[in-house]
């Protein structure tokens, strides 16, 4: 496979949306469970305008790491809130330190 031909199935698999069922599916919960994580802001759809919202690829993940926390380790969703929001703040912090590293790893 040649890497032009790579790159437009990886482009379609990043930004392919799916649809309450398949997400549900995907990640093994019932979609009601989906929705009350929607009211409490902890999935967001990248679209709502059609009956059905629809969700990036990479809420499976996220969608996965909220039943673990619950499931797993007990955590209310308040909890589960503060925990995704601290782990996103970490990451961006490990992106800006390797950005920082790299930056000054070229201008020395």
């Amino acid at each position: 496979m040649d890497d032009a031909h790579y790159e437009v199935i990886f482009w379609q698999t990043e930004h392919s949306r799916l649809n309450l069922r398949e997400l549900a599916d995907a990640a093994g919960v019932h979609p009601e469970l989906i929705e009350r994580f929607i009211e409490y802001g902890l999935l967001e759809p990248v679209a709502s305008e059609a009956p059905d919202p629809l969700f990036a690829i990479s809420a499976i993940e996220r969608l996965r790491r909220i039943v673990r926390l619950r499931r797993d380790l007990g955590v209310n969703l308040p909890g589960v809130a503060v925990i995704l929001e601290m782990r996103e703040r970490m990451e961006q912090l490990q992106k800006d330190l390797e950005r920082l590293r790299r930056r000054s790893g070229s201008e020395g």
